[in-house]
């Protein structure tokens, strides 16, 4: 009769968490055969998705805009770089960054053509727009968003979770927008959304990175060369997301005093517009610059009195512009 014996210990948490090593990430790094169907795949998905995105911009379609960022793969090629980046893998670092650049590209020209296919707009619809000036909030939603696609990826779990983050961060839609503003001679607000793009891949890149680490990736190489590379791809990756968040801290800077001033400048509209038949339609606010649009029956004649009242209040200078809408109002009685 043989003793009985407890049985092994499981491995502490840590062990467990750190077993995932480097080849827990090679899903993302395809070799041969494989890697020329998923590039197919990858093609045609983004074209797609491109294309989808680009129409539902024009229409201003939340649905549509959202159906190219579940469409599009271009989120699984910014997290093979940052896998690549954490493991060491020199090949591959370059072969993602090309690939996510030249899927950059691609879709900016399909942006351009669609635009280019369709009649002009006299104005951005807002799905436009709201790409084109993005802010230190939209920083927040990619590096969270980021996270969460990491951590999936990492753990080869919560397929059910990917939706979500590929309509969380914004990739495809920025990229189309860069596309249709070209198109159209707007040049800053294809700068902007392809700020947005920028800080969207940048903080997917830094926080993925930073999870793949935690969750127990670690270069395929080993001693000097490994602890090297690993400090040079979390530098490339942390310097990138620097670049891109000061243009987004100065520009929501700027929102936030615009705000402010707006909201101590509006009582002083409200006085000058006293008992007057005059209603505010716009009000817009850039550093000195004051952009007023009013509508009413009576056209303002003291202007210059309500922009020394601005600028008294503010403590500057004040250009304002102020633009008159008539507005008549008819009644009449049947006969």
């Amino acid at each position: 009769m043989t003793a009985a014996t407890d049985p092994a210990p499981p491995p502490p948490l840590a062990d467990a968490r750190l077993s995932l090593g480097a080849a827990g990430l090679d899903d993302l790094f395809p070799e041969g055969a494989a890697f020329r169907d998923s590039l197919k795949t990858y093609v045609v998905l983004l074209t797609l998705a491109a294309f989808v995105a680009s129409f539902g911009l024009f229409q201003d379609s939340v649905a549509s805009i959202i159906g190219a960022m579940v469409i599009a793969p271009l989120g699984g090629a910014i997290l093979a770089v940052a896998a690549a980046l954490v493991t060491g893998r020199v090949r591959w670092q370059t072969t993602t960054i090309i690939q996510v650049l030249l899927s950059a590209v691609w879709v900016i020209a399909i942006g351009f053509v669609v635009s280019w296919l369709i009649p002009d707009l006299l104005a951005l619809t807002p799905a436009l727009e709201a790409r084109t000036e993005p802010t230190i909030l939209d920083l927040g939603v990619a590096l969270a968003a980021g996270g969460a696609g990491a951590w999936v990826a990492a753990r080869h779990t919560g397929s059910d979770a990917l939706p979500g983050v590929a309509i969380a961060v914004s990739l495809v839609p920025p990229l189309a927008t860069v596309g249709i503003c070209l198109e159209l001679g707007r040049w800053e607000d294809a700068a902007g959304a392809l700020v947005l793009f920028s800080t969207n891949f940048a903080a997917i890149v830094v926080v993925a990175c930073a999870v793949f680490l935690l969750t127990g990736a670690r270069p395929v190489a080993d001693g000097v060369t490994r602890d090297r590379r690993l400090r040079s791809g979390i530098v490339i990756a942390i310097v990138a997301l620097i670049l891109v968040a000061v243009p987004l801290v100065w520009r929501s800077a700027q929102n936030a005093a615009a705000a402010v001033a707006a909201l101590s400048g509006a009582p002083v509209v409200e006085a000058w517009i006293g008992d007057r038949d005059l209603t505010v339609t716009a009000y817009a606010i850039q550093g000195d610059v004051v952009e007023l649009v009013v509508a009413g029956s009576q056209l303002p004649e003291d202007v210059p009195a309500l922009a020394e009242e601005l600028a008294a209040t503010w403590g500057h200078p004040v250009d304002l512009t102020l633009t008159y809408v008539p507005r008549i109002r008819v009644q009449a009685d049947a006969e």
